[in-house]
């Protein structure tokens, strides 16, 4: 259909916002009106207004406990076909991920050193 149109939710764990969360005007430059502790704001404000920036912790987007993405795309041949982009790359990154050291190597590249105890090399 070639309607343009992406959307991208990232929801985070309400506590862990304060910490990984900063309001931001356009291209990331911190809002200072609506100074942290962002929580407070969120709480007091309707409607909610205002763009913000979260800062990407493998820490905390490794978990989905504490995190979720999801996409979405105003064309619908797109979106339709993002389950086989999917398929196609993981299938594209199996010999790498597939290999339980090689995972193990690549969270201590991520992590700087030794992964924190809760991850575990299991697929």
């Amino acid at each position: 259909s070639g309607r343009s149109g992406h959307m991208l939710q990232i929801f985070l764990r309400r506590e862990l916002c304060d910490q990984f969360v900063y309001p931001a005007f356009p291209f990331g430059v911190p809002d200072k009106k609506r100074d942290l502790p962002l929580s407070k704001y969120l709480c007091d404000k309707a409607p909610i207004e205002g763009q913000v920036r979260i800062t990407l912790n493998p820490d905390v987007f490794l978990r989905a406990t504490y995190a979720r993405m999801f996409t979405f795309s105003a064309d619908p041949t797109y979106h339709g076909n993002r389950p086989n982009f999917i398929k196609e790359l993981k299938e594209l990154l199996e010999p790498i991920l597939g290999d339980e050291a090689v995972r193990e190597k690549a969270a201590k590249g991520i992590f700087g050193g030794k992964p924190p105890d809760w991850w575990t090399p299991e697929d």
